[in-house]
């Protein structure tokens, strides 16, 4: 199914989608305290569905009352998940990387599986470290599924190289805070690093003490004691999504007013880094108390290292299209192996519409002019791909058409609704 997209003026307040990253780190440290809890502001992504199905899997059951989520330990599943059970993550990496250490603590044996484009993507490179603890698993290929014959964790130090993604250091560190030992990880090339203090400031929350410091080579060194308890002793509210608001807020950006509700100011989420560079660029942006108010700007160019938030580079790649000369973002490598080859299809479809855009080893060039032709996109089935063109679509003043659209569920199934919200339009 296509979708007709012509220019508008974005205006109006709407409220931001709950953080899926922080909802899913919640939902396993619910898993692990073996409490009742009841959580506020919860999400309809696909990835936070399928986290849902895993906790679920792992013995915690998942209901709603009044809006709430409520998860409570499920004794009846003890036995049974000692058995070879199946984790399927969807399309969520973050989910097969977190809760495979986590799903180390629950079964002996288990099978890691995914669909789409997560069966092609190198997921189960991550998992190495694990043999160093007694686990044995197999893997055609080395990509899902993986299947755990032997699933152990022993305390210790380990050296981890983490250029590829840090998602599965937020599972090694909740899992690792249970066990016998204390416990030293050593990350090199260490990525997307506030998310792992997302995850320790989660912990936190749960009355685990977790301690972090630089060596002297720039590696991230992490201190784990281990025999410590979960205990969730209180209602949890999901944050706001700095993620999902940051197409919006481009395109308020360049033609708008608008104004976003439920985010929180001192977010560790890294994407809260759009603001880093709407500063960059001289975007006018303020808070009206807890308001996040973008508005209208005169773009310039900027260059923006977008190696700690590489989600958002769909969206500045948008903003800097619109923007009076040349902009670098670099970061363009650890595009390659997400949903799809980000950089390259960002330059693939944006070329349709004109825009001279391109990509030197990690450097994605865009030279912005503001003036595009007609374009018939594809999203390649990439969520974040899908609403970064959208955005372009209706900023552009010859419009564009977008085909599957739909993918947006993955991450923000509202998206286009919001969109509506704020423009008035009714396609």
């Amino acid at each position: 199914m296509d979708l007709e997209l012509n220019k508008h003026f974005f205006s109006g307040i709407f409220e931001a989608p709950a953080s899926k990253s922080h909802e899913q780190r919640i939902l396993a440290a619910v898993l692990l305290s073996q409490a009742i809890c009841i959580i506020e502001n919860v999400g309809a992504s696909d990835d936070v569905l399928a986290a849902r199905e895993i906790i679920s899997k792992l013995g915690s059951d998942c209901s709603f009352e009044d809006g709430k989520l409520v998860i409570s330990p499920n004794i009846d599943n003890k036995e049974k998940i000692k058995s070879n059970i199946v984790l399927n993550c969807r399309e969520s990496a973050m989910c097969a990387r977190l809760f495979t250490p986590i799903a180390c603590l629950f079964a002996k044996e288990f099978t890691v599986t995914a669909k789409g484009s997560l069966l092609r993507r190198s997921i189960v490179d991550s998992f190495e470290v694990l043999k160093e603890m007694g686990c044995k698993y197999e893997s055609k290929d080395g990509n899902l599924p993986v299947y755990f014959e032997k699933s152990f964790l022993k305390s210790g130090h380990y050296s981890i190289d983490a250029k590829g993604s840090s998602q599965f250091i937020s599972g090694l560190i909740m899992s690792l805070a249970l066990i016998d030992g204390d416990s030293n990880l050593i990350i090199i090339n260490p990525v997307s690093i506030n998310y792992i203090l997302m995850t320790i400031s989660v912990l936190k929350e749960f009355g685990i003490d977790i301690n972090y410091s630089f060596n002297f080579n720039d590696n991230l060194v992490i201190d784990i004691p281990g025999n410590q308890t979960y205990k969730a002793t209180r209602n949890y509210k999901i944050e706001g999504d700095w993620s999902g608001i940051a197409n919006i807020c481009v395109a308020a950006a360049v033609n708008g007013k608008i104004g976003v509700k439920g985010l929180y100011k001192n977010s560790l989420q890294a994407d809260r880094d759009i603001l880093k560079v709407f500063d960059l660029a001289g975007v006018n942006y303020y808070w009206e108390n807890d308001v996040l108010i973008v508005e209208k700007s005169d773009i310039k160019a900027f260059d923006f290292n977008a190696t700690d938030c590489p989600d958002l580079i769909p969206s500045i790649t948008i903003l800097a299209a619109f923007a009076n000369g040349e902009s670098h973002i670099y970061g363009a490598s650890r595009l390659k192996f997400k949903e799809s080859s980000r950089a390259e299809v960002l330059q693939i479809e944006l070329t349709k519409a004109n825009l001279k855009i391109n990509i030197k080893a990690d450097d994605i060039q865009i030279i912005g002019n503001g003036n595009y032709s007609f374009a018939e996109f594809d999203s390649h089935d990439d969520h974040r791909i899908a609403m970064a063109l959208a955005v372009f679509g209706m900023l552009s003043e010859n419009g564009a058409m977008l085909k599957n659209y739909n993918c947006v569920s993955k991450s923000y199934p509202n998206f286009f609704n919001d969109l509506k919200e704020i423009t008035g339009n009714n396609n």
